[in-house]
């Protein structure tokens, strides 16, 4: 995953750094880190290609919420998380969608505590394209066209939203292939992608459309996994 660091202060810049390369270690998980020493110099190199903005907010001629803003008005969807020593200047960072904070001086714990669960939403969002077999030929599909599978017999359907494509295969062969991406059984015989929720109603789960049953078995390792992958939300 690509990281940016924006800090004014040359030790804070490096701490982040290092800590990242201790978190490495621990997770084994590879991280592209980029330093900038203001929200300006970042901002001119932007490229929409970062996963993570680490963004100091006191920094001269251009702060942290300021550069938050100019990158919201061009990418919704990089995350997000200030780094200050003015705890109560965190909360403009709603304005601009931060996920969170962390208070300077910055502690290893609360960092590498903070960063697996930001680490484990990249992860969830990452997408992958793979080929499947069908009585038509050979079809093409990528995970962020995938709204969810369903199992009836010996065959697949995938439900995406270019159109439905049948494969004999298994949903635990497809979960081999999805390890790792944004995809969870709602009961046994559909594999939903957790980006295309749209709303639950007790114990159905509406996706691409489509009210899909919730098993009592499945409800709670379903809801937490969505709740995870929305960023920590309570449903």
């Amino acid at each position: 995953m690509k990281i940016a660091v924006v800090d004014d202060d040359p030790n804070e810049l490096n701490t982040l750094k290092e800590y990242f390369k201790h978190l490495h270690m621990e997770i084994r998980d590879e991280m592209d880190v980029h330093c900038y020493a203001s929200g300006k110099e970042f901002i001119c190199t932007y490229d929409y290609s970062f996963d993570l903005i680490c963004l100091d907010i006191n920094m001269p001629e251009m702060n942290g919420i300021s550069t938050a803003q100019y990158i919201r008005s061009r990418d919704e969807e990089v995350i997000i998380i200030f780094v200050t020593n003015m705890a109560q200047m965190a909360i403009k960072g709603y304005e601009v969608r931060a996920l969170d904070f962390l208070v300077k001086p910055v502690n290893y714990y609360s960092f590498a505590m903070k960063m697996r669960s930001v680490i484990n939403i990249i992860n969830n969002k990452k997408s992958k394209s793979f080929i499947i077999t069908t009585s038509n030929g050979i079809q093409k599909i990528s995970t962020n066209e995938l709204y969810f599978a369903e199992i009836n017999g010996h065959y697949l359907y995938y439900h995406t939203s270019g159109g439905t494509f049948k494969q004999k295969s298994t949903l635990k062969e497809l979960e081999g292939k999805l390890k790792g991406l944004s995809f969870k059984r709602c009961n046994n015989c559909y594999l939903v992608n957790l980006k295309y929720v749209e709303s639950i109603n007790k114990d159905d789960v509406k996706v691409g459309g489509e009210w899909l049953k919730i098993s009592r078995p499945k409800k709670k390792e379903f809801l937490q996994s969505l709740g995870n992958y929305m960023g920590g939300a309570k449903l």
